[in-house]
């Protein structure tokens, strides 16, 4: 066994909060890594001047700034940075909710956030050093998403399975809903939330409208398209917000109800916003501010328009492996989670080449001298073509995105003929995943919906005209399964039909992998077994129970196994953290190592395995 290196690292700023220290002011921004770091910048001189490590945190959607200090969430813990101290752990949120969203704080600096998978509240009081626990907000969603607290009462927006708005007294902890106007019908989720007072401003997903109701009237007003979110800026002297709609910064009067594109050009969400007074003379009164994902940051003055870029270059940290697989050259590529990003390692020059303009690729597959990749959110599929310079927009270039028929995370792919069959997971909130069938001669692409009722589609093969489809119960979070078995499906590519579906093996949930062997023998892998089903009996006829799982034991399973033929009677695989060989003819199980996540084979067939952030081949 080998080790490679750390192939992708990444600034991945999803939070920050806008204060001051000193006297100076400064950006707070937490990046998700391995772990979270928070970064102190100095907006006027451009400047990361402090780095803090969260350890324990990997994700962090949440950053506040009161008078205590600066308060940041991540994966289910709360951390506090004060200048004097640095950074420390407050400790567990909630036992059981283990990721975080949003975070408010109220006039007294009081704290608050959102959790999963329970859909809980919390607050945590900065004088006794407790926290509190409100409970799930609304019975059945997992999601709080969003908060803002205001006048003893804390505003909620919460989803999947259909959106929400609560209103909650702090103290009493008593909730009430406030209706959402009928145009919010076919959301799933509040996903973002502010308040200029009187005004509530929301956006739903998928549709990123965002709607605007008064507290004091009790009634909703504008319905704004084209918001792409994360965040509404407080006002400025004239009483306008700003946001990012349709690939530009907007502002919008809540009062006048007036709507103006500004010049500034924008192609992603923003983070957060704040105001900064600079000492030019060019740029008067408030600027207003906001950081980008790569921890660069742009200032906007309002009245004359101008705007600028400063990028930092706050170093990057490791990011955790989340897809392998080989490439039209038989190099490796390896995929980012969470902050995305592609490596690209070539075994015979042993040259690591890493590109960070692409997001979370769940899987990929090498055909006809192209590399195929899914990625997430929005089931975009892009093709690169690495006989071609990596250019962002071009390529790897966007094919299309199954984000119109509800379908989010493309983990499952096969070459079928003259096409690539791709299986999905649907949005969060739904159940059902998608067979989709794109044609690489024509361009064009069918989708077919729910084939396996109610399940999802993770893992593909195929032969002979007939794509063998394996599924998991789960659908995407915030929804609990309505099936109890997993199901082989054939289906038949010409007939666009479904030939025959079954229960390969009676208990388990998901079937994670499928391959063929010399003999035509299809081979699937659950968790914790093998079975070996013959395509033309359309029987199975071996189970093998490899390492015991127990169901029970997790909150949701689309992947985790990978299997291939090696072409010498072995099998060779990946789960449950161990990757494994298997003698068909002797029945024999072989663990390679123990501490093993995915599985890839390279073109001179070496495989290749992640441990969490780091790239291992064994030889």
């Amino acid at each position: 066994m080998r080790y490679i290196g750390e192939p992708i690292e990444a600034v991945c700023v999803w939070a920050a909060a806008y204060g001051g220290e000193r006297g100076q002011e400064r950006i707070y921004a937490v990046s998700s890594s391995k772990p979270c770091v928070l970064l102190v910048i100095d907006p006027h001189r451009g400047v990361c001047l402090e780095r803090w490590l969260l350890d324990g945190a990997s994700h962090s959607w949440g950053v506040v700034a009161t008078a205590s200090g600066v308060y940041i969430t991540g994966d289910g813990n709360l951390y506090r940075y004060v200048p004097e101290l640095g950074v420390a752990c407050l400790g567990t949120i909630i036992s059981g909710e283990y990721y975080t969203w949003r975070m408010a704080a109220d006039c007294d600096g009081n704290v608050y956030g959102g959790c999963y998978p329970g859909g809980k509240a919390f607050q945590y009081n900065p004088v006794t050093g407790q926290f509190r626990d409100y409970g799930a907000v609304v019975e059945g969603e997992q999601y709080v998403r969003c908060m803002k607290a205001w006048g003893g009462k804390l505003y909620m927006g919460i989803g999947t399975r259909r959106p929400y708005l609560i209103e909650m007294d702090t103290i009493t902890g008593k909730k009430r809903e406030i209706p959402l106007p009928p145009a919010a019908a076919e959301e799933q989720l509040v996903y973002d939330l502010d308040i200029v007072y009187p005004k509530v401003i929301i956006r739903l997903t998928p549709f990123n409208n965002l709607h605007v109701y008064d507290l004091e009237e009790q009634a909703w007003g504008d319905c704004i398209e084209g918001s792409s979110g994360l965040a509404v800026s407080p006002p400025d002297a004239r009483g306008r917000i700003y946001f990012v709609k349709d690939g530009y910064l907007h502002s919008y009067h809540p009062d006048t109800r007036c709507l103006e594109r500004t010049t500034v050009p924008l192609s992603e969400p923003a983070a957060d916003f704040g105001w900064i007074e600079r000492d030019d003379p060019l740029w008067p009164g408030a600027t207003l501010i906001c950081i980008n994902r790569d921890g660069s940051f742009y200032m906007y003055h309002p009245d004359t328009e101008q705007m600028v870029t400063v990028d930092p270059k706050p170093a990057g940290l490791p990011v955790a492996i989340q897809s392998l697989a080989q490439g039209p050259d038989g190099s490796i590529y390896a995929g980012g989670y969470f902050a995305g990003g592609l490596a690209i390692y070539n075994p015979d020059t042993e040259h690591l080449r890493m590109f960070r303009q692409i997001g979370q690729i769940e899987n990929m597959i090498a055909y006809q001298g192209k590399q195929y990749m899914g990625v997430y959110p929005k089931a975009n599929i892009f093709c690169y073509d690495p006989s071609m310079p990596w250019d962002k927009g071009s390529n790897p270039e966007l094919l299309f995105s199954l984000s119109p028929h509800r379908q989010d995370r493309p983990f499952a792919f096969t070459a079928a003929g003259d096409r690539l069959a791709i299986g999905t997971v649907p949005d969060y909130g739904r159940l059902g995943g998608a067979l989709t069938l794109y044609d690489l001669k024509g361009g064009q692409y069918a989708v077919y919906p729910n084939v396996i009722d109610r399940q999802s589609i993770v893992s593909l093969a195929y032969r002979d005209g007939i794509i063998y489809a394996g599924s998991s119960i789960w659908g995407g979070l915030g929804i609990a399964p309505e099936q109890n078995e997993a199901v082989l499906m054939l289906w038949d590519v010409r007939q666009a039909a479904v030939l025959w579906q079954g229960v390969p093996i009676t208990g388990e949930k998901a079937v994670s992998a499928l391959t063929f062997d010399d003999n035509g023998m299809l081979w699937g892998l659950t968790a914790g077994s093998l079975f070996q089903f013959d395509p033309m009996k359309r029987e199975v006829c071996r189970m093998i129970r490899l390492f015991p799982f127990d169901w029970g034991s997790i909150g949701h399973y689309w992947r985790g196994g990978y299997l291939r033929y090696r072409g010498d009677g072995k099998l060779i695989g990946s789960t449950l953290q161990k990757l494994f060989t298997y003698d068909i003819a002797n029945d024999r199980l072989d663990i390679l190592d123990s501490d093993a996540l995915f599985l890839a084979e390279d073109g001179n067939g070496d495989i290749y395995f992640a441990r969490d952030t780091k790239l291992y081949k064994y030889e």
